[in-house]
């Protein structure tokens, strides 16, 4: 199993989890609003809104959520956003005990 982090821009938002939910077999997501600063071409950093979307997939999956991700939440501009990549060792349903990719479908 896979985590993807992806950091988009608040008024990308709607067209992503659009596209995510048009999937077949479309994973859960969850939210946040969040904020932080990279790295600025030119100019101090200054703080900016973006909402952190996280959802936990079968490897298999990984590029096709990565895919939705960017062909929907680019705008082409700088701060567009970015999306990391990490692996779940192993994830636990509370209510019924079920393990691993039992939980994420």
């Amino acid at each position: 199993m896979k985590e993807i982090k992806a950091f988009i821009r608040t008024n990308m938002i709607d067209y992503v989890i659009d596209a995510i939910e048009n999937l077949p077999d479309a994973p859960g997501i969850t939210l946040s609003d969040v904020r932080g600063w990279g790295h600025p071409k030119e100019g101090p950093a200054q703080l900016v809104q973006r909402i952190k979307l996280e959802t936990v997939v079968p490897a298999r999956r990984v590029d096709e959520i990565i895919t939705v991700i960017t062909e929907k939440g680019r705008t082409g501009n700088h701060g567009d956003g970015k999306i990391f990549v990490s692996n779940v060792e192993q994830g636990v349903r509370i209510r019924t005990g079920e393990t691993d990719e039992e939980i994420i479908r």
